[in-house]
């Protein structure tokens, strides 16, 4: 293993250079020698023009400082080449003309040399046309020219071919183990995987009586709801107004009554294109400001009607079960509503509507982190910049309003931070103050880490945040909290060994603080990202193995389970669990992936991300003995249709206008059983 020190990087395995200058001195040294050559370049072709107008005119051409001003151009030209063939050298770390990314067998031994040679020609060239200029002696220089050209073609071209297909094409493997070795250490280390512990699991034990009440705590959170579906349940049971909207279910986990206990969660978020009352600019802006307030149920509880089991419900919030209190439940930075509004008007807020006999409750805003509307000029100055004439003329805005705008968290943080890419999922969390918070997961992503195999992003769902950048490094570096009050943002750094976050620490030491500096009852509610888990699980699939012969002949690859062909069911994809790890004494909190063998329907293996503070970010992977048979989730889901009551009933449900979704399907191991 050769995980990342606070200390210094790991060095680069073929030229010895700390990664460092990979993903930082390499592509500034490409950008400054591409920009230097279209400066010379530029600057030849002015100087050039110059002096033929000057011939047309009659002028002399030809002499001496005429000859010496183009040939230093061209001489530096032509050393800025030299410099460039260096760098072709080392961009050699990207090379994909092997068996694996990285610098191959025949880049090491004929692409090496040619770059080396070249530089030394190209060089050589540079320095005797500035010469020629002074003695007027070209012969040295055409002749160095000509075997310049020769040898990029020769050395350049012809030899690596020769290299390749006498050399490596015959005996490809033996060639190239040393740089499949390479490939392999990197890549496991450009993306965690170096970090992940295998292990073996039998898995086809008989589920007994026994195993059961031994997994106690397991299916206390056993997961019945799906969040995709329960969102729109949620709109149908607890929405209240029609002005209020649930964005996004989260799952997350809290201590209930002294246990452990797995929750999903939705913020009651204003939705102010569904109010026919927001007919005004007062309403639209003065009045509806905020949403409020949560809806909270356990995954595996559902009441008699089959509804969920509501532990945080209604308007003002109320808490049951041992779920926790909200205190102070407004939202009015969060994931939707994006409208500018104004607080401390003259006309207070509506707060939480009545019930038929009592009247709407109203409320001021006591946060200090809006933009404070006291001048004429600030008044005007944003009336031009939302093209809206009311925000000046409006008798509601006293000395003490403030602008809130910009205010959902998806808008808020690349205006901050647009170097870091950000999780498709921030996730609502209630502190222990009462207070509503969103915790969003924002990584560091490079395309330059050498010898490392890039991800194809676009096998991520089309939402995800880090879908269309290149990238062969990924971590998740930062952990982003935003109060949903007052909108107040820090960046914490989760992890200090990434250089990345180092770099951008150094750039804006203001900006990020130590994630020791996370408020204790925040640590318990933090995660290993799905997103970042994704990219690693796939990743994984190719990059489990640690010998070379195994990855070059392909025969152990793994992936995860496509998305189920029943257009009734829901994607395939990792989710967290409740559950005690086989050796653990304790159910924890996981995030968890089956694996089946790539081209075949069969569980290979499973893998589970750690959640809990002591162990957050470990991953273990547990493989099934390579002699059972173990049916994978598709495999599952076709037993499901071919069962005959299971089938009449679906068949049942779909009459007269239904639907009927079926949620993901979730392997959970019980002791050495599958269930």
């Amino acid at each position: 293993r050769v995980p990342f020190s606070p200390d210094g990087l790991v060095a680069d395995p073929v030229f010895g250079r700390d990664i460092s200058f990979f993903l930082f001195d390499l592509p500034f040294f490409r950008f400054a020698q591409s920009l230097f050559n279209g400066l010379l370049l530029a600057s030849l072709l002015v100087v050039g023009a110059r002096y033929l107008v000057q011939a047309t005119q009659g002028g002399e051409v030809f002499i001496t400082r005429v000859r010496v001003h183009v040939a230093v151009i061209a001489g530096l030209y032509l050393l800025s080449v030299a410099f460039g063939y260096q760098l072709d050298k080392y961009e050699l770390v990207y090379s994909t003309s092997g068996a694996a990314v990285g610098v191959a067998y025949t880049d090491a031994n004929a692409r090496f040399m040619a770059y080396d040679v070249l530089t030394f020609l190209s060089g050589l060239a540079g320095a005797l046309l500035i010469a020629g200029a002074f003695t007027r002696w070209m012969w040295p220089l055409g002749a160095i020219v000509i075997i310049w050209f020769s040898a990029s073609l020769v050395l350049g071209r012809l030899y690596p071919e020769a290299i390749q297909r006498l050399t490596v094409d015959p005996n490809e493997y033996v060639k190239e183990e040393q740089y499949i070795s390479n490939n392999i250490r990197m890549t496991q280390l450009a993306y965690g995987l170096d970090q992940w512990e295998p292990r073996t699991y039998d898995g086809t034990a008989p589920l007994t009586e026994a195993a059961l009440r031994n997994e106690a705590d397991t299916f206390t959170n056993a997961r019945l709801w799906d969040y995709r579906p329960l969102e729109s349940t949620m709109d149908q049971l607890q929405v209240v107004r029609q002005y209020y909207d649930f964005v996004d279910v989260d799952t997350d986990r809290y201590i209930v009554d002294g246990d452990l206990r797995q929750v999903m969660l939705t913020g009651r978020e204003l939705a102010i294109d569904r109010n026919p009352q927001a007919n005004s600019w007062v309403n639209l802006r003065v009045i509806y400001t905020h949403g409020i307030g949560l809806a909270m149920v356990p995954v595996n509880e559902v009441t008699q009607e089959g509804q969920p089991q509501l532990w945080v419900k209604d308007l003002p919030p109320t808490s049951n079960s041992g779920a926790p209190e909200i205190v102070q439940p407004r939202i009015y930075f969060g994931e939707a509503d994006e409208h500018y509004v104004v607080t401390g008007a003259r006309q207070p807020e509506f707060d939480i509507p009545g019930n038929g006999t009592d009247p709407d409750l109203t409320y001021r805003w006591t946060g200090e982190t809006g933009i404070k509307l006291d001048s004429t000029l600030t008044k005007l100055l944003f009336s031009a910049r939302f093209k809206d004439f009311d925000l000046l003329i409006s008798d509601q805005i006293t000395a003490d309003s403030q602008l809130l705008f910009h205010r959902t968290i998806s808008d808020r943080m690349p205006r901050i931070a647009p170097f870091l890419r950000y999780d498709k999922d921030p996730y609502l969390v209630v502190d222990d103050r009462g207070h509503l918070v969103y915790i969003q997961d924002a990584y560091t992503i490079s395309d330059h880490f050498p010898h490392s195999t890039w991800f194809n992003t676009l096998e991520l769902a089309s939402e995800s945040g880090l879908r269309g950048d290149d990238l062969n490094y990924l971590r998740n570096s930062v952990k982003v909290v935003m109060d949903a009050y007052d909108g107040s943002m820090t960046f914490y750094v989760a992890d200090a060994t990434d250089p990345l976050i180092r770099a951008w620490q150094g750039v804006f030491p203001e900006l990020f603080r130590p994630i020791a500096d996370l408020p204790a009852d925040l640590v318990d509610n933090l995660r290993v990202p799905e997103e970042q888990f994704n990219v690693q699980a796939r990743m994984y699939g190719q990059y489990h193995v640690s010998q070379p012969l195994t990855w070059f002949n392909n025969t152990d690859r793994w992936t995860v389970p496509e998305a189920q062909t029943n257009e009734q069911s829901l994607p395939s994809e990792a989710y967290y669990v409740v559950m005690r790890m086989p050796g653990e004494p304790k159910a924890e909190y996981l995030l968890l992936q089956p694996m089946i063998a790539q081209n075949r329907p069969n569980m290979i293996a499973w893998v589970a991300a750690r959640n809990d503070p002591a162990n957050r970010g470990q991953v273990r992977a547990y493989r099934f003995p390579s002699e059972t048979t173990i049916f994978g989730p598709a495999q599952i889901e076709a037993r499901i249709d071919q069962d005959p009551i299971i089938s009449s009933q679906i068949t049942l449900w779909s009459q007269a206008g239904s639907s009927v979704i079926r949620g993901n399907l979730i392997v959970v191991p019980v002791g050495e059983s599958l269930l």
